[in-house]
């Protein structure tokens, strides 16, 4: 054989080597919660690997710093709550809903939970008291706001702090707050160890989204394929889940990316409104909870703040 000329054996060798189709590495961020277990389960059971995604799930404490990350393109996609969205969008962050978790009214509803003994029973009750909200601005500090406000109670007038999930059960056992505002899997294992009994729930109009998988606009435009393979391998998640057949695998994913022991997941129901549809309608009722609150000065369409 000539210098310089490679062989046929050797060509055929080279493109076996090679992957059939090239990986997508991702990077996505979330917030502990039950809400989150399409991403979950897309992980667990290969479906991001199916559609030729190698994502990363990476918990983070908040949305905002979700954001920030989201526009310092450290991470591709993260999971925010719709009112961080509406605020980061005032501010000029051009981040976008590509897909959804779980719609109002669900099975497993975000809940506001006083310490047990507080004697705590009403919106009004909740008046001097410490709350304790995963995140200030976020959704479940809206909805309760919301909920104290239709209640005939005065939000401005409840101390408001923030407690991350894993940590809620604790602040209300060792008095660090006088009631939280969570959801599963927490709100069961509250219940479970005697922290404290569940209020009320605090939730949106039956439609309205609990939280959506965002990332900035440029990054789904120049990366369309991805954006598809990650919608898809939602949906075979979202069939999976709804498979009770999988009860016992989705519990486990849910209790491994939730940091929660399998024995508090005994008992815990796993939410029957996943949806990965994601649309401008399931936004509308932030958009307005959320002016309301004076969270944002503007009127966005909710429309526009949904990728293609």
């Amino acid at each position: 054989m000539r210098k310089g000329l490679i062989s046929t054996a050797a060509i055929g060798g080279l493109l076996l080597a090679l992957p059939a189709s090239a990986v997508t590495k991702m990077t996505q961020l979330y917030t502990a919660g039950a809400n989150n277990l399409g991403g979950y389960v897309a992980k667990d059971q290969g479906f991001f690997e199916k559609h030729g995604l190698d994502v990363d799930l990476i918990p983070t404490p908040n949305g905002s710093l979700i954001s920030a990350a989201l526009v310092a393109d450290t991470a591709q996609v993260g999971t925010l709550t719709p009112t961080i969205l509406l605020q980061a969008d005032e501010q000029g962050l051009d981040l976008v809903a590509i897909a959804g978790t779980t719609n109002y009214p669900t099975n497993s509803p975000a809940a506001i939970m006083a310490r047990t003994d507080s004697g705590i029973k009403t919106a009004k009750d909740l008046i001097g008291k410490k709350v304790g909200v995963p995140g200030l601005g976020g959704a479940l500090d809206v909805l309760a706001r919301n909920w104290v406000k239709v209640s005939g109670g005065d939000y401005h007038k409840v101390t408001w702090i923030e407690v991350q999930f894993p940590q809620m059960p604790d602040g209300l056992k060792t008095g660090l707050v006088d009631a939280v505002v969570t959801a599963e899997p927490f709100n069961t294992r509250i219940t479970t160890i005697d922290a404290g009994y569940k209020i009320a729930e605090a939730e949106g109009p039956a439609g309205t989204m609990t939280l959506i998988y965002t990332a900035t606009r440029a990054w789904t435009q120049r990366n369309p394929e991805a954006l598809k393979s990650f919608r898809a391998a939602l949906d075979d998640a979202a069939a999976y889940i709804k498979n009770s057949a999988n009860a016992d695998s989705v519990k486990a994913s849910i209790a491994k990316y939730t940091k929660l022991p399998p024995a508090a997941m005994a008992s815990i129901v796993i939410p029957d409104t996943v949806d990965p549809k994601v649309s401008g309608k399931g936004l509308a009722f932030w958009v307005d909870v959320a002016r309301d609150q004076g969270m944002i000065k503007g009127n966005p369409d909710p429309n526009s703040l949904v990728a293609p």
